[in-house]
């Protein structure tokens, strides 16, 4: 089982930090290892390591993951 941590150091290197993702884009398997990538990606967003993209002032509830919206990592 992945760590946060892991699968937050897998996210940048997927994305390179560079713009907005769906987490779903970053992690598109459907395999029970993803799934935990997908959970962590919760926790992650929680936390504010994962932030929502604006869309016309729109943002998705804070600490709560949205598949319509796209995310990016911040640097805490």
């Amino acid at each position: 089982m992945p760590t946060p941590d892991q699968t937050e150091g897998i996210w940048i290197g997927r994305t390179e930090e560079q713009g907005y993702y769906y987490v779903q884009d970053v992690f598109p398997g459907d395999t029970r290892r993803d799934a935990w990538h997908h959970a962590n990606c919760r926790i992650l967003i929680a936390r504010g390591h994962l932030q929502a993209e604006r869309k016309n002032s729109r943002v998705s509830p804070p600490g709560e993951w949205v598949q319509t919206q796209r995310y990016m990592r911040v640097h805490i």
